[in-house]
């Protein structure tokens, strides 16, 4: 899905929640030779979906041109132009590609409960990105939700582990819908306990995606010890004992 000419721009998205790895996944994607995955970025892109649909239903309303119908200008809207001019946007401010990029793309893990309502909602936004990038691939990565939820990531939330058990429920449903609706191969599911530790695992998955070989990158990127700022303070901290035989420490 990503051997296309290399001057195209192909685009992923890492799919998940809080402490999955998520970083340690980035920083082994952009390890990759043209890859680069930006970090979070609040879920941006949820809300130029709402501004999208607000100006198809606007444009679905050109009943004429007269300055005294209560939809003026609407006639003129170009709903197909606002996406373009969105992707160009995002793209240059928020994604910022390198000369050598040829995979470009972002992590987010703002997909609990709190942040959709419900499960519509989450898929409908997940298609709104293949919407804004046409051919987007999801890296979809999952973690067992009780291990996760022992991260100090979630010291104030009532039940981090119905809430991240709910997620994981979710992103395995989106994982089928979005192959069944966009095509086999769209999205890919990762678990972070087959990879954690295990560069081959990751090196074979990244392979599957044809996506450019680094391995020894990948190796490197997983061995690292990672920052996290503020929300990172319990899981910063690896000794040398968590290194395995592949020299990978397990990510956070």
């Amino acid at each position: 899905m990503f051997s296309r000419k290399p001057q195209e721009t192909t685009f992923l998205t890492v799919v998940t929640y809080g402490r999955t790895g998520s970083t340690a996944l980035q920083a082994a994607l952009n390890s990759l030779p043209g890859v680069l995955v930006r970090g979070e970025n609040y879920a941006a892109l949820r809300g130029l979906q709402q501004y999208v649909q607000s100006v198809a239903e606007t444009a679905d309303r050109h009943h004429n041109g007269l300055p005294t119908h209560p939809w003026y200008g609407s006639k003129k809207l170009d709903p197909a132009a606002v996406i373009e001019d969105l992707r160009r946007h995002v793209v240059e401010n928020l994604l910022r590609p390198e000369k050598d990029t040829t995979v470009l793309g972002f992590k987010e893990v703002r997909y609990e409960p709190g942040h959709f309502e419900h499960y519509e909602l989450l898929l409908s936004y997940l298609l709104f990105l293949n919407t804004l990038f046409p051919g987007i691939t999801y890296i979809i990565n999952v973690r067992d939700p009780q291990e996760a939820a022992r991260s100090g990531w979630w010291p104030n939330h009532g039940d981090p582990v119905a809430a991240l058990t709910q997620t994981r429920d979710w992103l395995v449903s989106a994982h089928e819908d979005l192959n069944s609706i966009l095509g086999e191969g769209r999205a890919v599911l990762l678990h972070y306990e087959d990879w954690q530790g295990n560069a081959p695992a990751l090196i074979g998955s990244f392979k599957a995606l044809y996506l450019p070989g680094n391995d020894a990158g990948v190796r490197a990127a997983l061995s690292q010890q990672l920052d996290h700022g503020s929300h990172g303070h319990d899981e910063s901290q690896v000794d040398e004992s968590q290194v395995d035989e592949n020299g990978s420490r397990e990510p956070r």
